[in-house]
């Protein structure tokens, strides 16, 4: 039924998109976070005894879709994020749609496929909280970059931390929302590298990890090397927006996932961060629509 077990801390993989892992507190106050994992076990935790306070790690629409299954529990999110759960176009605006075209297609995917539900948070998490689950407790980490509120949660007693959305995935860090952010998800992954632990859990991919901070470093490379990717594209020639996009330095070649999401709208929305601080630097700049790099 679980992944992972530690005293009250019980981990749930899910599978991929639109899906994400879960992490459960089985303590006199249980509590669950990133409730989009198994709908079987989520319905079975529910089922012994009910879940009464509903976490999110941060406001995206996989980390949503059985959100629905709890709706007496308390619904805690951090304060940045808290928009994004009252209003679906909140969401949607983060993901820069293009056209009202491309605003249709989003919300078709996170009101039919992620099941989103406009939900006011009950309690608006902050830095440095202290919760109380009952002998279990974790200090929120607010870690922003990937969204303005995304946060992990450390388990002092444990050992245990949460990093959520900065999944140590071979795809690297993902910080294209519109409010998110390169240099504050690097900010947040080295304060994270600093927190000693004996277990990472993370939101996506593998799931389970030892605490290494080897791990956390070895992701923050992963950008530096998507920016030596773009310098020698760039060297090569000057290059459009869409020339880069295409080029697939994070992705691949643009392909559909879910049916839905055109993953080269992620691509395009994390290299214009990548042009942005290049540009702030003095190595590219831009020529109307081309970008080149400055020898």
């Amino acid at each position: 039924m679980f992944d992972f077990e530690k005293g009250s801390i019980k981990f749930i993989r899910g599978e991929g998109y639109p899906h994400c892992h879960s992490l459960f507190v089985d303590d006199k106050r249980r509590a669950l976070i990133d409730a989009a994992s198994r709908e079987d076990v989520l319905e079975a935790i529910q089922g012994e005894r009910p879940v009464q306070i509903l976490i999110a790690s941060h406001g995206h629409e996989d980390h949503i879709m059985y959100n629905p299954l709890f709706p007496q529990a308390e619904f805690w999110v951090h304060e940045a994020d808290a928009p994004v759960f009252r209003d679906v176009d909140r969401l949607i605006d983060c993901y820069v749609p293009e056209s009202e075209d491309q605003r249709k297609q989003w919300r078709k995917l996170l009101v039919q496929v992620c099941r989103y539900e406009a939900r006011e948070p009950d309690r608006l998490l902050r830095d440095g909280d202290v919760l109380e689950f009952g002998v279990t407790r974790c200090r929120v980490i607010h870690t922003p970059g990937h969204t303005p509120g995304h946060c992990a949660f450390h388990f002092p007693e444990e050992g245990v931390l949460f990093l959520g959305d900065l999944d140590l995935t071979k795809a690297g860090p993902y910080y294209g929302d519109v409010a998110g952010g390169l240099e504050e998800t690097i900010a947040s992954l080295q304060r994270l590298a600093g927190i000693p632990v004996d277990v990472y859990l993370t939101g996506h991919g593998k799931g389970i990890f030892e605490g290494d901070p080897g791990h956390i470093h070895r992701y923050i490379a992963l950008i530096e090397y998507r920016e030596r990717k773009l310098l020698e594209l760039l060297c090569a020639g000057p290059k459009s927006l869409e020339e880069i996009t295409r080029a697939g330095i994070i992705y691949g070649p643009p392909r559909m996932i879910a049916g839905i999401w055109d993953v080269s709208t992620s691509e395009k929305a994390m290299m214009i961060k990548h042009l942005e601080r290049l540009q702030a630097e003095g190595r590219v700049i831009r020529e109307g629509t081309l970008y080149r790099a400055v020898n």
